[in-house]
């Protein structure tokens, strides 16, 4: 029994001990002065703010900012050990990094849509490349065809009726940089006045046709396709005219005669290849156009939308459609009364090309926030304080008076580039339900 008193009594000694120890440990600390915390703490408050403000975007430290900064390190430096003094440390830690912008891991899958669009070039490129070498290969092998273009044949030694008709290949083929007007018709000139010239006229469906074929492989294959450059261009001879080309209004060259040529295809080497076909509907196709689906198909995540899709998922699917390059879920995300006329698709196709530009070179990634739903025509019974006043008949009446039920709902989104930052400021893009049916993107111009 006293072995047991005395181990206890040992024990309690050197708790008694530990905390003696620690009380003059604390009592040692020394304490930053209070005024000093809270100016520090000021300054810092206004930094903070400022990344509120500033929604995710990276700025640049501004005077409260760099002061914060400076009084907290002047602090940490004096007092390393006053807790006061370290919580504000680690909060001007946390908020010097935000100030950079936010950040997200990316990760691979978040890429695949960049992998697959590469094995869609190659697949597209490679397609192109066997036919436009079994099309030519055709034409080469038949006497109606110029072996070679330059020097062009001489006016004055051959005459039109001997070329009418036969081809000609032409790899300097510059559009729009040849592009001028003449004779009321336009035209795309090859070659020089050594060379001689061949030009190309552009105001027909022979032109139009395998051009605007080339404009669908920019949408829905390759968006890296520039817009303009130096390709190969297949015609036939029709014609032989004297004119000017030149783009300029003052001309500062004198005319010149030339073989008018009727355009049949376009070739980009390792790109695509696209010809002009009177029989289809659009003038042409670009090579593996009729099988485009069948190939993209299964490289799809997303192929419809779902009748009753949640706003923040539509918007999902509506970033999905354009990474995949799937036109039609585009169109079936969209607002059907956005899409009536010509110049309303017009419209859509201009900013599905502005859309596939920036998840190429701005952003690779798309977040979505809850969305915010508000009626903004007719009346919903069941929400809000006013059903607890109002007897059926009586919503009944209000419904049949206010027409056709609108809602509206916002979905703010957050878009991060391939090194996991965020890109710009969070963006609303605005949809709309009517009469409950399915949500629809009003504001498809909205970036991410």
């Amino acid at each position: 029994m006293r072995e047991r008193l005395r181990r206890v009594q040992a024990a309690s000694l050197v708790v008694l001990m530990f905390v003696f120890i620690l009380a003059a440990r604390t009592d040692a600390v020394e304490q930053a002065p209070k005024n000093d915390v809270t100016r520090a703490e000021f300054f810092l408050k206004k930094f903070e703010d400022r990344i509120v403000r500033s929604r995710g975007q990276p700025f640049k430290l501004g005077y409260d900012e760099n002061e914060a900064l400076k009084r907290v390190r002047e602090l940490k430096e004096k007092y390393p050990e006053d807790p006061a003094v370290e919580a504000l440390f680690q909060r001007a830690k946390a908020a010097l990094m935000r100030s950079k912008g936010d950040f997200i891991e990316i990760t691979p899958e978040m890429l695949v849509y960049r992998e697959n669009e590469q094995k869609l070039k190659k697949l597209f490129g490679d397609l192109a490349d066997k036919e436009w070498k079994e099309f030519t290969g055709e034409i080469l092998a038949g006497p109606v065809v110029l072996q070679k273009a330059f020097p062009s044949p001489d006016r004055t030694e051959v005459s039109i009726e001997e070329l009418q008709g036969k081809y000609v290949i032409l790899d300097d083929f510059e559009y729009p940089a040849g592009q001028f007007i003449d004779l009321g018709r336009e035209f795309v000139s090859v070659g020089s006045g050594t060379r001689g010239w061949y030009f190309v006229e552009i105001s027909n469906r022979n032109w139009l046709g395998p051009y605007e074929a080339l404009k669908r492989y920019r949408r829905l294959i390759n968006r890296d396709l520039p817009e303009e450059g130096k390709w190969t261009l297949l015609g036939r001879i029709t014609g032989i005219e004297m004119v000017v080309p030149q783009a300029e209004k003052v001309k500062t060259i004198a005319p010149q005669w030339g073989w008018v040529v009727t355009p049949v295809a376009i070739y980009i080497p390792g790109h695509t290849f696209a010809l002009y076909d009177p029989t289809e509907e659009l003038g042409g196709l670009f090579a593996g156009e009729e099988r485009m689906e069948e190939i993209k198909s299964p490289l799809y995540t997303v192929r419809r939308v779902p009748s009753d899709v949640t706003p923040e998922r539509l918007v999902e699917i509506f970033a999905a459609s354009i990474k995949e390059k799937n036109f039609d879920l585009y169109l079936e995300c969209i607002d059907p009364k956005r899409a009536r006329t010509r110049s309303e698709m017009s419209l859509l196709r201009y900013h599905w090309d502005l859309h596939l530009e920036r998840f190429a070179k701005l952003y690779v990634h798309v977040e979505t926030e809850e969305a915010v739903i508000e009626v903004i025509k007719g009346f919903d019974s069941g929400t809000g304080v006013e059903d607890f006043f109002l007897d059926e008949g009586q919503k009944e009446k209000i419904r049949e008076i206010s027409g056709e039920l609108v809602e509206q709902a916002m979905v703010v989104t957050r878009a991060w580039d391939e090194n996991g930052r965020q890109y710009g400021s969070p963006k609303p893009h605005y949809l709309v339900r009517r009469d409950k049916g399915r949500w629809y993107i009003d504001n498809f111009e909205q970036p991410f």
